[in-house]
């Protein structure tokens, strides 16, 4: 996991224009620009670690780690501007697997880029507290959608360039990397359900338990009012009094409804998934394109927001 953290925060900052140097093993420095410094909380010259170990040793160290602040904020600038980009394997080129629809292969000397769709996902937990998790799943168009990871995926840059080989074909397929991207949500989504439960059913747990101890006090504020109620004479200096203890316990009423309305939102699940972004991955591949059904689409397809009926959010990703 430390791994994939490290390669997310130096993809960041080579995004924004900020090289780091190992200063000495597991410590890094780097130089923050102007345009960045107020993201980085001011620094000119950022020194961090990914190793906690170190970061208790060197206070002047800023440490990046899963729940950590800083890697917060990355993740959430990243998942702002999802985008995709495209490598090109330099492999040998391979067959095309067999797909979902155990269908005839034509093979021949041809070859041509076989998409294969990383998606890396953000998925956002609030309830009373913020918990936020690291997926990524990775989809082929010959195959269809494959397991889900906890964790980002860790690409090999030595096995794939920026720019195609001359002599390769590249297909062209954004309606089959738009299904994939829909059924890698479903499929995320899916995955997600039993956590899910388990929190919910943990929120409802700590509001319940929250609201018994607020009534308990409640009660006994109550029970004290009710006692100087049936001990008040009957004159009309009392008579007000009375009126006064009645007024008394009906805000507590209100404060009993006022708590209870706190404590669901307290404890009420949100969850949010978005993309962080998406990397297209071609594989140079033997063998004759299966045909594929037309489907009506434009060349560049956004991706709308999507929302299931288990309450997940899901921003528009690649645009």
């Amino acid at each position: 996991m430390e791994n994939k953290i490290q390669e997310l925060v130096f993809s960041f900052l080579e995004m924004v224009g900020i090289k780091g140097r190992e200063v000495e093993p597991g410590i890094w420095a780097a130089k923050v620009p102007e345009s960045e410094q107020a993201f980085f909380n001011g620094f000119e010259t950022m020194r961090f670690t990914f190793d906690r170990a170190l970061a208790e040793h060197h206070r002047d160290l800023e440490l990046i780690c899963e729940g950590s602040f800083l890697l917060r904020k990355i993740i959430e600038r990243l998942a702002e501007i999802p985008k995709a980009s495209r490598l090109y394997s330099v492999n040998p080129p391979e067959v095309e697997p067999a797909g979902l629809d155990g269908g005839l292969r034509v093979i021949s000397d041809k070859v041509y880029y076989r998409p294969r769709v990383v998606f890396n996902f953000k998925v956002q937990y609030e309830c009373d507290q913020r918990r936020e998790k690291l997926y990524s799943m990775v989809a082929d168009t010959a195959t269809g959608v494959a397991n889900i990871e906890e964790g980002l995926y860790n690409i090999d840059l030595k096995e794939f360039s920026e720019t195609p080989q001359s002599d390769i074909k590249i297909e062209e397929s954004g309606v089959d990397i738009l299904r994939l991207y829909l059924e890698s949500c479903r499929k995320l989504e899916e995955s997600l359900n039993e956590e899910i439960a388990e929190l919910r059913e943990w929120g409802d747990e700590q509001c319940s338990e929250n609201l018994k101890v607020f009534e308990a006090y409640l009660d006994e504020q109550k029970q004290e009012l009710i006692k100087k109620k049936e001990n008040v004479c009957f004159h009309l200096y009392f008579f007000q009094k009375e009126e006064e203890i009645d007024r008394l316990i009906d805000n507590l009423e209100e404060e009993r409804k006022r708590k209870l309305n706190e404590l669901r939102e307290k404890f009420s699940l949100r969850v949010n998934i978005s993309l962080i972004n998406a990397v297209v991955l071609c594989i140079p591949t033997i063998g004759v394109i299966a045909p594929k059904k037309k489907r009506t689409a434009g060349r560049n397809i956004g991706i709308t927001a999507l929302a299931s009926s288990a309450g997940l959010a899901v921003r528009s990703a690649i645009q």
